[in-house]
Parts: structure tokens; C-alpha cells; sequence
């Protein structure tokens, strides 16, 4: 985690990875059959950890794309 010291040197558009030590993950999507719901997935089976998964509404969603 970032100390507030830290968070005030960090850019106003960070790099994720460079800024903020993100690392990219390359993700399947499954979309369920019944409704508009999706999962997203890490595409290796050993990134699958028990408490890497979020539950969000609909409009939490940002597409990062725009």
C-alpha cells in the first residue's frame, strides 16, 4: 500500500505497471447463458485465487478503452 507521501508523487494518469506495480493479465471471458452477467477469468489456471474475485453492478463498469 501507498503512504499518503507516496500517493501525492504518483502522476495524475499513472502507468499502471511503471506507477502503481500492476501487473497485465491476460483474461477469458465467459458470458452466462441466462443473462447479461459476465466472469472474467485469469487465462492460467494457477493465477485462480480463492479472494481475487469482485462482484460489481452494472454500471461500476468503466470501459478503459474510451
Amino acid at each position: 500500500m501507498f503512504s499518503n507521501t507516496e500517493w501525492d508523487q504518483v502522476p495524475e494518469d499513472p502507468d499502471p505497471h511503471e506507477n502503481l506495480g500492476y501487473e497485465l493479465e491476460e483474461l477469458t471471458v465467459i458470458r452466462s447463458e441466462t443473462n447479461d452477467q459476465y466472469v472474467f477469468l485469469p487465462a492460467e489456471e494457477s493465477h485462480l485465487l480463492e479472494e481475487a474475485f469482485i462482484v460489481a453492478a452494472e454500471d461500476a463498469l468503466v470501459d478503459l478503452k474510451q
